[in-house]
């Protein structure tokens, strides 16, 4: 089976912050958007199709071609496999009106957090939502955190959190999505924290987490977070992948923990963490998978692979 837990939630709730002068928030992105974007989502899980690992929506699989053997054993990275799971995300995409998914062509020799951002940044640019510039290496070890959780059974795997007082950088400060609503108030999105992750366990590649993130984290699949059908955690991952991290901000604070203040109007990069643990430790082939997202302001930390470099190799370009 399959199970994915719930992400840190980017619903709105109240930080209320004193002595802070009246600003207007500032558009995270003026881009057209396109598909289902929050706060909409879809109205209901989509199987896949086609059916690329014999899975049903709640997630329990079976035996079968092309992505497993009859004795299980892994045959996730087969050319075969990975076509199937790239048409069932297609059919899924096309079904919000959103295009074909290409991924570059030195996609199968990226190491996991890699294939993380090229398949999350395809996603939020098809829709019209700026990319993660980037992975980060101190975010990387964040996620890394949640996909293989100490102390815990093999197979354990967790949302990634912050640790207290982290910093994503030397030099760089959080930045907020925020709004002021009256004198001395302000709105930020999420509960105070500065961005949200995802995890999902026993997922054999990226492109089957990210199937189960997108289009199968609604009431009746896999998503913790989502037992009945109004309950606040459902398409919790999808909001978080497509969530609006800052370009540009007027509020921004320190180490995590610290409090929220307002600046000038800063320019804004929002940068993501990924990581995976092959296989997962549970006795099947199936992996972890977990990312975690942000936006920063100020020196913009080292990236470690970027979407640039997805881009040059052919990320969201049809081949020729």
């Amino acid at each position: 089976m399959r199970w994915v837990a719930g992400g840190i939630s980017l619903a709105a709730l109240g930080l209320v912050l004193a002595s802070l002068p009246a600003v207007a928030s500032l558009p995270a992105h003026t881009a057209q958007l396109r598909g289902i974007v929050p706060p909409r989502n879809p109205s209901a899980n989509l199987a896949p199709v086609p059916n690329y690992n014999d899975c049903t929506l709640s997630g329990v699989c079976t035996e079968g071609p092309p992505c497993y053997t009859s004795t299980l054993a892994s045959a996730f990275t087969s050319t075969d496999c990975e076509q199937e799971e790239l048409d069932a995300i297609d059919y899924a995409r096309a079904k919000e009106g959103v295009g074909l998914m290409y991924l570059p062509a030195d996609f199968n020799s990226l190491i996991g957090a890699e294939q993380l951002l090229v398949v999350i940044d395809l996603e939020r640019v098809a829709r019209g939502l700026p990319p993660f510039a980037g992975i980060v290496a101190s975010l990387d070890a964040v996620a890394q955190r949640g996909a293989q959780v100490s102390g815990q059974a093999p197979g354990a795997f967790a949302d990634p959190a912050f640790p207290a007082r982290f910093t994503v950088g030397p030099g760089s400060v959080f930045a907020y999505e925020c709004q002021s609503t009256l004198v001395e108030h302000v709105s930020c999105a999420g509960s105070g924290n500065p961005g949200a992750s995802i995890a999902a366990g026993s997922s054999i590649s990226p492109l089957d987490a990210d199937y189960i993130w997108m289009y199968n984290d609604g009431y009746g699949g896999p998503n913790y977070d989502c037992k009945t059908p109004k309950k606040a955690g459902c398409w919790g991952h999808r909001d978080n992948i497509l969530g609006r991290y800052p370009t540009r901000t007027r509020f921004i604070s320190g180490p995590w923990g610290t409090t929220v203040s307002t600046v000038s109007a800063r320019h804004a990069v929002p940068v993501m963490g990924a990581a995976s643990l092959q296989p997962n430790g549970a006795g099947g082939p199936q992996g972890n998978w977990t990312a975690i997202f942000t936006s920063v302001t100020g020196k913009t930390p080292r990236l470690a692979y970027t979407w640039k470099q997805a881009l040059a190799a052919g990320a969201g370009t049809a081949p020729r």
